[in-house]
Protein backbone atom coordinates (compact mmCIF):
# COMPACT_ATOMS: atom_id res chain seq x y z
CA UNK A 1 0.00 0.00 0.00
CA UNK A 2 1.17 3.08 -1.16
CA UNK A 3 0.12 6.31 1.34
CA UNK A 4 1.28 9.26 3.09
CA UNK A 5 1.47 9.47 6.98
CA UNK A 6 2.44 10.94 10.19
CA UNK A 7 4.34 8.29 12.02
CA UNK A 8 6.48 8.51 15.31
CA UNK A 9 10.04 6.74 15.56
CA UNK A 10 8.24 3.50 16.46
CA UNK A 11 4.95 3.47 14.26
CA UNK A 12 2.77 5.36 17.08
CA UNK A 13 1.11 8.61 16.84
CA UNK A 14 1.92 11.30 18.93
CA UNK A 15 -1.08 13.33 19.45
CA UNK A 16 0.58 15.28 22.23
CA UNK A 17 3.05 16.57 20.65
CA UNK A 18 1.70 16.94 16.75
CA UNK A 19 2.43 14.69 13.91
CA UNK A 20 5.51 14.19 12.92
CA UNK A 21 6.62 13.71 8.84
CA UNK A 22 9.44 11.64 8.11
CA UNK A 23 11.42 11.27 4.43
CA UNK A 24 10.50 7.74 3.14
CA UNK A 25 13.79 5.60 3.32
CA UNK A 26 14.27 4.41 0.16
CA UNK A 27 16.51 1.22 -1.38
CA UNK A 28 18.10 0.98 -4.62
CA UNK A 29 15.46 -0.70 -6.04
CA UNK A 30 12.84 2.15 -4.70
CA UNK A 31 15.31 4.64 -5.88
CA UNK A 32 15.27 3.12 -9.63
CA UNK A 33 11.96 3.04 -9.65
CA UNK A 34 11.55 6.36 -8.33
CA UNK A 35 14.18 7.56 -11.76
CA UNK A 36 11.75 5.61 -13.77
CA UNK A 37 8.64 7.04 -12.59
CA UNK A 38 10.38 10.37 -13.47
CA UNK A 39 11.66 9.46 -17.13
CA UNK A 40 9.43 12.18 -18.89
CA UNK A 41 11.59 14.59 -17.04
CA UNK A 42 14.59 12.79 -17.37
CA UNK A 43 14.02 13.08 -20.95
CA UNK A 44 13.00 16.48 -20.95
CA UNK A 45 16.28 17.87 -19.76
CA UNK A 46 18.61 15.45 -21.41
CA UNK A 47 17.15 16.18 -24.97
CA UNK A 48 17.47 20.30 -24.94
CA UNK A 49 20.75 19.85 -23.74
CA UNK A 50 21.89 17.17 -26.04
CA UNK A 51 20.96 18.53 -29.20
CA UNK A 52 22.50 22.07 -28.14
CA UNK A 53 25.65 20.36 -27.80
CA UNK A 54 25.28 18.42 -31.00
CA UNK A 55 24.66 22.02 -32.63
CA UNK A 56 27.49 23.31 -31.36
CA UNK A 57 29.54 19.92 -32.09
CA UNK A 58 28.23 20.06 -36.19
CA UNK A 59 29.26 24.16 -35.90
CA UNK A 60 32.78 23.38 -34.75
CA UNK A 61 34.93 23.72 -38.05
CA UNK A 62 37.92 21.18 -39.43
CA UNK A 63 41.36 22.52 -38.56
CA UNK A 64 44.24 21.01 -40.00
CA UNK A 65 47.51 20.74 -38.27
CA UNK A 66 50.93 21.22 -40.19
CA UNK A 67 53.85 19.86 -38.70
CA UNK A 68 57.57 20.12 -38.44
CA UNK A 69 60.66 19.48 -36.50
CA UNK A 70 63.94 21.16 -35.67
CA UNK A 71 67.15 19.34 -34.51
CA UNK A 72 69.05 21.24 -31.94
CA UNK A 73 72.91 20.64 -31.71
CA UNK A 74 75.27 22.82 -28.94
CA UNK A 75 76.97 25.71 -31.07
CA UNK A 76 79.21 28.25 -30.72
CA UNK A 77 77.04 30.86 -29.41
CA UNK A 78 76.48 29.07 -26.46
CA UNK A 79 79.84 28.73 -25.52
CA UNK A 80 80.39 30.83 -22.59
CA UNK A 81 82.28 33.56 -23.01
CA UNK A 82 82.95 36.18 -20.31
CA UNK A 83 83.39 39.15 -21.60
CA UNK A 84 86.18 40.64 -19.23
CA UNK A 85 88.59 37.88 -17.87
CA UNK A 86 88.60 34.09 -18.16
CA UNK A 87 86.77 32.71 -15.40
CA UNK A 88 84.47 30.21 -16.36
CA UNK A 89 85.30 30.27 -20.30
CA UNK A 90 84.03 27.46 -22.52
CA UNK A 91 81.37 26.43 -19.68
CA UNK A 92 78.40 25.03 -21.95
CA UNK A 93 74.93 24.16 -20.67
CA UNK A 94 73.51 20.33 -20.48
CA UNK A 95 71.02 19.15 -23.38
CA UNK A 96 68.34 19.38 -21.26
CA UNK A 97 68.72 23.47 -20.95
CA UNK A 98 69.48 24.04 -24.52
CA UNK A 99 66.25 22.46 -25.61
CA UNK A 100 64.34 24.46 -22.98
CA UNK A 101 66.25 27.55 -23.67
CA UNK A 102 65.02 27.11 -27.52
CA UNK A 103 61.62 26.27 -26.42
CA UNK A 104 61.00 29.12 -24.33
CA UNK A 105 62.31 31.45 -27.40
CA UNK A 106 60.12 29.29 -30.17
CA UNK A 107 57.28 30.23 -27.89
CA UNK A 108 58.08 33.94 -27.62
CA UNK A 109 55.67 36.33 -28.87
CA UNK A 110 57.78 38.25 -30.75
CA UNK A 111 58.38 35.11 -32.83
CA UNK A 112 54.70 34.92 -33.25
CA UNK A 113 54.49 39.12 -34.11
CA UNK A 114 57.24 38.68 -36.73
CA UNK A 115 55.43 35.43 -38.15
CA UNK A 116 52.20 36.96 -38.57
CA UNK A 117 53.53 40.69 -40.05
CA UNK A 118 54.37 39.09 -43.31
CA UNK A 119 50.11 37.82 -43.55
CA UNK A 120 46.88 40.24 -43.73
CA UNK A 121 44.42 39.53 -40.30
CA UNK A 122 42.04 39.10 -42.87
CA UNK A 123 42.88 36.27 -44.05
CA UNK A 124 44.57 34.14 -40.76
CA UNK A 125 41.76 34.98 -38.53
CA UNK A 126 38.54 37.08 -40.51
CA UNK A 127 36.64 37.28 -37.70
CA UNK A 128 38.92 39.35 -36.26
CA UNK A 129 39.09 41.44 -39.21
CA UNK A 130 35.33 41.48 -39.20
CA UNK A 131 35.24 42.65 -35.85
CA UNK A 132 37.96 45.34 -36.43
CA UNK A 133 36.07 46.69 -39.29
CA UNK A 134 33.01 47.01 -37.55
CA UNK A 135 34.50 48.59 -34.76
CA UNK A 136 36.61 51.41 -37.29
CA UNK A 137 33.36 52.20 -38.87
CA UNK A 138 31.35 53.61 -34.53
CA UNK A 139 35.17 54.88 -33.76
CA UNK A 140 36.99 57.94 -34.64
CA UNK A 141 39.66 58.00 -37.14
CA UNK A 142 42.47 58.82 -35.00
CA UNK A 143 41.40 55.64 -32.73
CA UNK A 144 42.10 53.48 -35.85
CA UNK A 145 45.44 52.80 -35.37
CA UNK A 146 45.09 51.62 -31.57
CA UNK A 147 41.90 49.26 -32.63
CA UNK A 148 44.10 47.96 -35.18
CA UNK A 149 47.34 47.40 -32.81
CA UNK A 150 44.62 45.86 -30.29
CA UNK A 151 42.89 43.57 -33.19
CA UNK A 152 46.58 42.30 -34.24
CA UNK A 153 47.50 41.98 -30.78
CA UNK A 154 44.58 39.53 -29.92
CA UNK A 155 45.78 37.34 -33.60
CA UNK A 156 48.74 37.58 -32.01
CA UNK A 157 47.46 35.25 -28.92
CA UNK A 158 45.16 33.09 -30.98
CA UNK A 159 48.03 32.33 -33.66
CA UNK A 160 50.42 31.23 -30.48
CA UNK A 161 47.12 28.80 -28.96
CA UNK A 162 46.92 27.16 -32.46
CA UNK A 163 50.67 27.27 -32.17
CA UNK A 164 52.28 24.14 -30.15
CA UNK A 165 56.30 22.93 -29.29
CA UNK A 166 57.75 20.46 -27.52
CA UNK A 167 60.12 17.65 -26.84
CA UNK A 168 60.76 14.01 -25.90
CA UNK A 169 63.37 13.52 -22.89
CA UNK A 170 66.80 13.30 -23.99
CA UNK A 171 65.95 14.34 -27.10
CA UNK A 172 67.84 16.79 -29.57
CA UNK A 173 64.83 17.03 -31.73
CA UNK A 174 62.31 19.97 -31.25
CA UNK A 175 58.72 19.26 -33.14
CA UNK A 176 56.70 21.91 -33.61
CA UNK A 177 52.57 22.21 -35.12
CA UNK A 178 50.16 24.74 -35.96
CA UNK A 179 46.42 24.22 -36.60
CA UNK A 180 44.04 26.09 -39.29
CA UNK A 181 41.57 25.71 -41.26
CA UNK A 182 43.29 26.18 -44.28
CA UNK A 183 45.90 23.34 -44.55
CA UNK A 184 48.16 25.75 -46.68
CA UNK A 185 47.59 28.39 -44.55
CA UNK A 186 48.83 26.13 -42.09
CA UNK A 187 51.95 25.17 -43.09
CA UNK A 188 52.79 29.13 -44.29
CA UNK A 189 52.02 30.21 -40.82
CA UNK A 190 54.53 27.27 -39.07
CA UNK A 191 57.17 28.04 -41.79
CA UNK A 192 56.91 31.40 -40.96
CA UNK A 193 57.17 31.05 -37.43
CA UNK A 194 59.82 28.91 -37.81
CA UNK A 195 61.90 31.40 -39.74
CA UNK A 196 60.81 34.18 -37.16
CA UNK A 197 62.18 31.90 -34.38
CA UNK A 198 65.57 31.32 -36.06
CA UNK A 199 66.07 35.21 -37.03
CA UNK A 200 65.04 36.29 -33.48
CA UNK A 201 67.53 33.37 -32.47
CA UNK A 202 70.58 34.80 -33.72
CA UNK A 203 69.59 38.45 -32.91
CA UNK A 204 68.56 37.25 -29.09
CA UNK A 205 71.80 35.02 -28.76
CA UNK A 206 74.23 37.58 -30.49
CA UNK A 207 73.22 40.54 -28.46
CA UNK A 208 75.03 42.44 -30.48
CA UNK A 209 78.80 41.54 -28.85
CA UNK A 210 80.78 42.64 -31.37
CA UNK A 211 78.95 45.91 -30.93
CA UNK A 212 79.58 46.06 -27.36
CA UNK A 213 82.87 45.32 -27.12
CA UNK A 214 83.50 47.50 -29.82
CA UNK A 215 82.20 50.72 -27.67
CA UNK A 216 83.85 49.28 -24.38
CA UNK A 217 87.28 49.30 -26.39
CA UNK A 218 86.38 52.69 -27.78
CA UNK A 219 86.28 53.71 -24.10
CA UNK A 220 89.26 52.60 -22.98
CA UNK A 221 90.90 53.95 -25.54
CA UNK A 222 89.64 57.08 -25.06
CA UNK A 223 91.00 56.58 -21.14
CA UNK A 224 94.51 55.22 -23.02
CA UNK A 225 95.03 58.84 -25.00
CA UNK A 226 93.73 60.41 -21.65
CA UNK A 227 96.64 58.79 -19.34
CA UNK A 228 98.74 59.05 -22.22
CA UNK A 229 98.34 62.66 -22.17
CA UNK A 230 98.62 62.89 -18.17
CA UNK A 231 102.29 61.09 -19.30
CA UNK A 232 103.80 63.49 -21.50
CA UNK A 233 102.53 66.51 -19.05
CA UNK A 234 104.35 64.70 -16.47
CA UNK A 235 107.41 64.49 -18.68
CA UNK A 236 107.53 68.12 -19.67
CA UNK A 237 106.76 69.22 -16.02
CA UNK A 238 109.80 67.86 -14.96
CA UNK A 239 111.84 68.25 -18.12
CA UNK A 240 112.66 64.26 -18.76
CA UNK A 241 112.68 62.87 -22.11
CA UNK A 242 112.23 59.33 -21.38
CA UNK A 243 112.02 58.53 -17.47
CA UNK A 244 113.19 54.77 -17.31
CA UNK A 245 116.21 55.07 -19.55
CA UNK A 246 117.04 58.75 -17.60
CA UNK A 247 116.76 56.89 -14.50
CA UNK A 248 118.95 53.88 -15.89
CA UNK A 249 121.53 56.14 -17.11
CA UNK A 250 121.22 58.37 -13.76
CA UNK A 251 121.90 54.80 -11.75
CA UNK A 252 124.57 53.61 -14.34
CA UNK A 253 126.33 56.70 -14.15
CA UNK A 254 126.23 56.67 -10.42
CA UNK A 255 128.03 53.67 -10.66
CA UNK A 256 130.26 54.11 -12.57
CA UNK A 257 131.04 57.82 -11.04
CA UNK A 258 131.56 56.30 -7.99
CA UNK A 259 133.99 53.42 -9.35
CA UNK A 260 136.08 56.44 -10.93
CA UNK A 261 136.43 58.23 -7.53
CA UNK A 262 137.19 54.35 -5.39
CA UNK A 263 140.36 54.57 -8.35
CA UNK A 264 141.40 58.06 -7.99
CA UNK A 265 141.42 58.18 -4.75
CA UNK A 266 143.38 54.69 -4.21
CA UNK A 267 145.90 55.84 -7.12
CA UNK A 268 146.08 59.20 -5.14
CA UNK A 269 146.90 57.62 -1.94
CA UNK A 270 149.71 55.11 -3.68
CA UNK A 271 151.03 58.45 -5.59
CA UNK A 272 150.82 60.30 -2.01
CA UNK A 273 153.04 57.06 -0.48
CA UNK A 274 156.04 56.84 -3.60
CA UNK A 275 156.14 60.97 -3.45
CA UNK A 276 156.99 60.83 0.21
CA UNK A 277 159.25 57.73 -0.48
CA UNK A 278 161.33 60.08 -3.44
CA UNK A 279 161.45 62.86 -1.18
CA UNK A 280 163.31 61.08 1.92
CA UNK A 281 165.54 60.15 -0.83
CA UNK A 282 166.47 63.29 -2.14
CA UNK A 283 167.00 64.63 1.13
CA UNK A 284 169.70 62.27 1.73
CA UNK A 285 171.16 62.65 -2.04
CA UNK A 286 173.49 65.20 -3.07
CA UNK A 287 172.44 67.33 -6.64
CA UNK A 288 176.10 67.82 -7.81
CA UNK A 289 179.16 64.82 -8.30
CA UNK A 290 182.53 64.91 -8.75
CA UNK A 291 182.58 63.40 -12.65
CA UNK A 292 186.36 63.23 -13.68
CA UNK A 293 190.28 64.63 -12.25
CA UNK A 294 192.08 65.98 -15.14
CA UNK A 295 196.20 64.86 -14.53
CA UNK A 296 198.31 63.81 -17.77
CA UNK A 297 201.65 63.18 -15.46
CA UNK A 298 201.42 59.19 -16.15
CA UNK A 299 201.16 59.99 -19.69
CA UNK A 300 203.67 62.52 -19.75
CA UNK A 301 206.11 60.34 -17.89
CA UNK A 302 205.12 57.20 -20.92
CA UNK A 303 206.45 60.16 -23.48
CA UNK A 304 209.45 60.82 -21.98
CA UNK A 305 210.35 57.44 -21.73
CA UNK A 306 209.53 57.08 -25.38
CA UNK A 307 211.76 60.29 -26.59
CA UNK A 308 214.89 58.88 -24.05
CA UNK A 309 214.20 55.70 -26.33
CA UNK A 310 214.52 57.40 -29.48
CA UNK A 311 217.37 59.87 -28.09
CA UNK A 312 219.15 56.25 -27.12
CA UNK A 313 218.42 55.68 -30.95
CA UNK A 314 220.86 58.73 -31.69
CA UNK A 315 222.88 59.38 -28.71
CA UNK A 316 224.68 57.34 -26.06
CA UNK A 317 223.68 57.79 -22.17
CA UNK A 318 226.35 59.92 -21.53
CA UNK A 319 225.43 62.72 -23.85
CA UNK A 320 223.56 65.66 -22.83
CA UNK A 321 220.45 65.40 -23.64
CA UNK A 322 219.93 61.91 -22.51
CA UNK A 323 221.11 62.91 -19.46
CA UNK A 324 218.28 65.83 -19.45
CA UNK A 325 215.67 63.66 -20.53
CA UNK A 326 216.65 61.31 -17.48
CA UNK A 327 216.46 63.90 -15.32
CA UNK A 328 212.98 64.93 -16.35
CA UNK A 329 211.78 61.20 -15.91
CA UNK A 330 213.46 60.63 -12.61
CA UNK A 331 212.08 64.02 -11.79
CA UNK A 332 208.36 62.83 -12.77
CA UNK A 333 208.60 59.87 -11.30
CA UNK A 334 209.36 60.89 -7.83
CA UNK A 335 206.37 62.93 -8.31
CA UNK A 336 204.15 60.27 -8.90
CA UNK A 337 205.09 58.39 -6.46
CA UNK A 338 204.98 61.27 -3.46
CA UNK A 339 200.98 61.67 -3.72
CA UNK A 340 197.93 58.94 -3.34
CA UNK A 341 195.83 58.30 -6.04
CA UNK A 342 195.06 60.96 -8.95
CA UNK A 343 195.07 64.86 -8.81
CA UNK A 344 194.54 67.43 -10.87
CA UNK A 345 191.95 69.94 -12.01
CA UNK A 346 188.61 67.89 -10.75
CA UNK A 347 185.49 68.49 -12.79
CA UNK A 348 181.53 68.33 -11.23
CA UNK A 349 178.01 68.07 -12.43
CA UNK A 350 174.68 67.01 -11.31
CA UNK A 351 173.98 63.47 -9.92
CA UNK A 352 171.96 61.21 -12.58
CA UNK A 353 170.39 59.35 -9.97
CA UNK A 354 169.38 62.81 -8.32
CA UNK A 355 167.95 64.05 -11.10
CA UNK A 356 166.33 60.75 -11.68
CA UNK A 357 164.99 60.41 -8.16
CA UNK A 358 163.74 64.02 -8.76
CA UNK A 359 162.05 63.95 -12.16
CA UNK A 360 159.86 60.57 -10.75
CA UNK A 361 159.15 63.32 -8.11
CA UNK A 362 158.37 65.65 -10.29
CA UNK A 363 156.02 63.58 -12.19
CA UNK A 364 154.57 62.09 -9.18
CA UNK A 365 153.79 65.36 -7.70
CA UNK A 366 152.01 66.88 -11.00
CA UNK A 367 150.11 63.31 -11.49
CA UNK A 368 148.68 63.56 -7.39
CA UNK A 369 147.70 67.38 -8.25
CA UNK A 370 145.72 66.27 -11.15
CA UNK A 371 144.54 63.28 -9.09
CA UNK A 372 143.33 66.17 -6.98
CA UNK A 373 141.56 68.15 -9.75
CA UNK A 374 139.94 64.77 -11.29
CA UNK A 375 138.88 63.61 -7.67
CA UNK A 376 137.21 67.21 -7.17
CA UNK A 377 135.73 66.65 -10.23
CA UNK A 378 134.41 63.35 -9.82
CA UNK A 379 133.24 64.47 -6.26
CA UNK A 380 130.83 67.51 -8.48
CA UNK A 381 129.68 64.85 -11.14
CA UNK A 382 128.79 62.35 -8.56
CA UNK A 383 126.52 64.67 -6.24
CA UNK A 384 124.99 66.22 -9.37
CA UNK A 385 123.92 62.97 -10.07
CA UNK A 386 122.85 61.75 -7.03
CA UNK A 387 120.48 64.92 -7.14
CA UNK A 388 119.34 63.58 -10.41
CA UNK A 389 118.98 60.09 -8.95
CA UNK A 390 117.11 61.16 -5.65
CA UNK A 391 114.73 64.00 -7.76
CA UNK A 392 113.86 61.18 -10.02
CA UNK A 393 113.17 58.19 -7.21
CA UNK A 394 110.97 60.92 -5.62
CA UNK A 395 109.06 61.34 -8.86
CA UNK A 396 109.04 57.42 -9.17
CA UNK A 397 105.76 56.51 -7.30
CA UNK A 398 103.71 58.89 -9.46
CA UNK A 399 105.61 57.63 -13.12
CA UNK A 400 104.84 54.20 -11.74
CA UNK A 401 101.08 54.70 -11.26
CA UNK A 402 100.88 56.62 -14.14
CA UNK A 403 102.77 53.95 -16.20
CA UNK A 404 100.01 51.06 -14.20
CA UNK A 405 97.20 53.27 -15.45
CA UNK A 406 98.77 53.24 -18.67
CA UNK A 407 99.69 49.43 -18.65
CA UNK A 408 95.73 48.50 -17.67
CA UNK A 409 94.17 50.46 -20.51
CA UNK A 410 96.89 49.00 -22.86
CA UNK A 411 95.60 45.72 -21.48
CA UNK A 412 91.95 46.64 -21.69
CA UNK A 413 92.02 47.76 -25.51
CA UNK A 414 93.93 44.87 -26.26
CA UNK A 415 91.75 42.34 -24.64
CA UNK A 416 88.61 44.09 -25.62
CA UNK A 417 89.97 44.27 -29.61
CA UNK A 418 90.92 40.41 -29.75
CA UNK A 419 87.39 39.89 -28.28
CA UNK A 420 85.30 41.96 -30.86
CA UNK A 421 87.40 40.19 -33.64
CA UNK A 422 86.90 37.31 -32.07
CA UNK A 423 83.02 37.88 -31.76
CA UNK A 424 83.04 39.39 -35.46
CA UNK A 425 84.43 35.86 -36.78
CA UNK A 426 82.21 34.08 -34.89
CA UNK A 427 78.96 36.15 -35.93
CA UNK A 428 80.23 35.86 -39.99
CA UNK A 429 81.24 32.14 -39.04
CA UNK A 430 77.21 31.82 -38.24
CA UNK A 431 76.25 33.59 -40.97
CA UNK A 432 77.89 31.29 -43.67
CA UNK A 433 78.14 28.26 -41.56
CA UNK A 434 75.28 25.31 -40.59
CA UNK A 435 72.96 27.08 -37.64
CA UNK A 436 73.03 25.00 -34.44
CA UNK A 437 69.23 24.77 -35.24
CA UNK A 438 68.35 22.59 -38.55
CA UNK A 439 65.18 22.16 -39.88
CA UNK A 440 64.65 18.68 -40.54
CA UNK A 441 61.88 19.00 -42.80
CA UNK A 442 59.76 22.28 -43.30
CA UNK A 443 55.72 22.55 -42.68
CA UNK A 444 53.54 20.55 -45.63
CA UNK A 445 50.03 21.47 -46.30
CA UNK A 446 48.18 18.28 -44.21
CA UNK A 447 46.28 16.05 -46.19
CA UNK A 448 43.50 15.26 -43.59
CA UNK A 449 42.10 17.46 -40.93
CA UNK A 450 40.95 16.59 -37.34
CA UNK A 451 37.51 18.00 -35.79
CA UNK A 452 36.09 18.67 -32.44
CA UNK A 453 32.64 17.54 -33.61
CA UNK A 454 32.87 13.69 -32.46
CA UNK A 455 34.40 14.90 -28.84
CA UNK A 456 32.13 17.83 -28.82
CA UNK A 457 29.29 15.76 -29.23
CA UNK A 458 29.82 13.08 -26.76
CA UNK A 459 31.09 15.63 -24.11
CA UNK A 460 27.38 17.40 -24.79
CA UNK A 461 25.89 13.88 -24.51
CA UNK A 462 27.43 13.15 -21.41
CA UNK A 463 26.91 16.73 -19.79
CA UNK A 464 23.13 16.20 -21.09
CA UNK A 465 22.92 12.71 -19.88
CA UNK A 466 24.58 13.72 -16.12
CA UNK A 467 22.16 16.80 -15.74
CA UNK A 468 19.54 14.77 -16.73
CA UNK A 469 20.31 12.30 -13.83
CA UNK A 470 20.86 14.62 -11.61
CA UNK A 471 17.20 16.23 -12.58
CA UNK A 472 15.66 12.52 -12.14
CA UNK A 473 17.38 11.91 -8.87
CA UNK A 474 16.65 14.97 -7.13
CA UNK A 475 12.92 14.00 -8.57
CA UNK A 476 13.30 10.90 -6.68
CA UNK A 477 14.55 12.16 -3.24
CA UNK A 478 12.21 15.16 -3.14
CA UNK A 479 9.17 12.72 -3.85
CA UNK A 480 6.71 12.26 -1.56
CA UNK A 481 4.79 8.62 -0.34
CA UNK A 482 6.28 5.60 -0.54
CA UNK A 483 7.18 3.73 -3.80
CA UNK A 484 7.53 0.44 -2.32
CA UNK A 485 6.00 -2.00 1.03
CA UNK A 486 9.61 -2.56 1.74
CA UNK A 487 10.38 1.65 1.87
CA UNK A 488 7.35 1.40 4.46
CA UNK A 489 8.54 -1.01 6.39
CA UNK A 490 11.86 0.69 6.72
CA UNK A 491 10.66 4.03 7.28
CA UNK A 492 8.53 2.99 9.69
CA UNK A 493 9.79 -0.07 11.19
CA UNK A 494 5.75 -1.80 11.06
CA UNK A 495 5.52 -4.28 8.95
CA UNK A 496 3.50 -4.53 5.95
CA UNK A 497 0.40 -6.67 5.99
CA UNK A 498 -0.92 -5.54 2.88
CA UNK A 499 -0.80 -2.94 -0.46
CA UNK A 500 -3.37 -2.33 -2.65
CA UNK A 501 -1.90 -1.07 -6.56
CA UNK A 502 -2.99 2.40 -7.77
CA UNK A 503 -3.24 3.41 -11.35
Amino acid sequence: MAATGDWGPAGASHADTGPVRHRPRLGAVEIVLQLWRAKFLILLVFLPIFLLGLLAAFRMPTEYEATSRLYVRLGEESVYRPKVGDEGAGATPEQEQLILAELEILRSPVVAERALQHFPVSRVFPDLAKAMDEEMAEAPTNEHEAIAEETFQKAVGALRKKFEAGTAPKTPVIGTSLKHEDPALAAELLNAMIGAYLQYRAQVLDGGGSDTLRDQRKKFEAQLLEVEGHVRAFLQENNIGDFETERQTAQQLYSTISGELLTNQSRASAVQGQLDIYNRQLANMEPQQDLYVEDSSAQRLQELRMEREDLLSRYTEDSRAVQAIDTRIEKLEDYLNSREGLSGTTRRGPNPVYQQVEQAASNLEAEAQSLALQEAELKRQLEAVETRLDRLNDLAPQWQALQRRKSLMEANVENFSVRETEERALSEISDTAAESVRVLEPARPPIEGSSLKLPVAALAFLFAAFTAFLAGLLRALTREGFPTARSVERTTGLPVIGSIGTA
